[in-house]
């Protein structure tokens, strides 16, 4: 792997923060965010000047046209409760996966099992993946179920949580290398493979659901399908282990959590071959692009983070650079993801997206890049 230098940060805890009446930001009239405090609502902030979100990894091919029109059929049955093992959206999803329905659970996003998990895991404390920052939610998960968290040196850990590839940064942990977690320690893994299959049609190979049944008792494999098949709206995810771990997270979950417009559309979507196939055929490309032109204005993207991940982690160089350029990306309306808030006020991660949206987002950049050089 290249050299991507990032700054070494003390542990923190989840990002307590508030969001404006407006959406994520400060100043202006506040409130107390619920929970852990989670991006993606940086684009109200635009105004009329809103042109894409930027600040979001969802597939900017927009939700399968035929998994909309299933949902929209579905709001005949609102009078009417779900299929509480969700049983067609499972067997649809088996299918997609090529793993037993039995082994899998779907429910309210991937954070429902995250945190299902990380509560009924083996006692003791936790550690993330050997990067400088992971998603958010499995620290204020492992808090709320009582666990201290431990640095990734720490082969003592009683869980691992990884995220695979890793979310901002985007750095792929090859499969072997996964294993080797589970062959050199004692420790519970749990893999959040939510941009997996973003990989390409031998997306599988890569997968650790080969490894669960080596590690019935060490292992699960989560999963955010809201992202893919961009649907965060509903909340989609789901849980693949053992049976006897899917036995232990079923007896656990709460009751229709799985709601009947989403499992509609996840039985849809998961046979919607077209769709994945154009995902194959055009992230890459327009990866390839946006890296490109940010070497061009001087920025350096990870180098780590594979062409098939559908964002791209940058660093500016500059922490007041980082701040201009965000601020100056909302008022243009392609709002991006900013790291101040976590110590790294240099780096932003931006979405994948269709070109002609990315010639509005580097237009704004250079401006900011273009002021910056004639005020120094």
């Amino acid at each position: 792997a290249r050299s991507f230098t990032v700054p070494s940060l003390p542990f923190q805890k989840y990002p307590n923060t508030s969001i404006s009446m407006a959406g994520e930001t400060t100043g202006g009239k506040k409130l107390k965010i619920v929970g852990a405090f989670h991006g993606g609502q940086t684009w109200k902030l635009c105004g009329d000047k809103f042109v894409e979100d930027f600040s979001v990894t969802t597939c900017c091919l927009g939700p399968p046209r035929d998994a909309v029109e299933a949902s929209k059929k579905a709001l005949n049955d609102l009078s009417h409760y779900p299929d509480q093992s969700a049983t067609g959206a499972r067997m649809a999803l088996s299918d997609y996966l090529e793993y037993p329905a039995e082994q899998i659970l779907v429910g309210n996003g991937a954070s429902e099992f995250i945190d299902l998990v990380l509560r009924l895991a083996p006692e003791g404390s936790w550690r993330p993946g050997p990067y400088v920052y992971q998603y958010s939610e499995y620290a204020r998960a492992a808090e709320a179920a009582g666990r201290k968290r431990v640095p990734w040196s720490d082969d003592s850990a009683a869980v691992t949580v990884l995220c695979n590839p890793n979310s901002p940064t985007g750095d792929f942990m090859p499969l072997d290398a996964v294993e080797s977690i589970l062959q050199t320690t004692k420790t519970f893994l749990m893999i959040d493979e939510s941009f997996i299959t973003f990989n390409g049609p031998n997306w599988r190979k890569h997968s650790a659901l080969n490894l669960i049944e080596r590690y019935p008792d060490r292992l699960v494999v989560v999963q955010s399908w809201t992202k893919l098949w961009t649907c965060p709206g509903i909340r989609l995810g789901s849980a693949c282990a053992s049976n006897a771990w899917t036995s232990k997270l079923a007896s656990h979950q709460v009751p229709w959590s799985c709601n009947v417009v989403a499992q509609a559309f996840l039985e849809s979507a998961a046979r919607d071959v077209p769709y994945m196939e154009s995902i194959w055929e055009n992230i890459p490309v327009w990866k390839n692009r946006m890296e490109a032109k940010l070497r061009e204005l001087g920025f350096e993207p990870n180098p780590n983070s594979p062409s098939w991940v559908p964002w791209v982690f940058v660093d500016l160089k500059n922490g007041d650079v980082g701040v201009k350029i965000n601020e100056a990306m909302i008022e243009c309306g392609v709002p991006i993801r900013h790291y101040g808030g976590e110590g790294m006020p240099q780096f932003v991660r931006i979405g994948v997206r269709h070109p002609e949206h990315q010639d509005v987002l580097f237009a704004a950049m250079a401006k900011v890049v273009a002021s910056d050089k004639s005020s120094a």
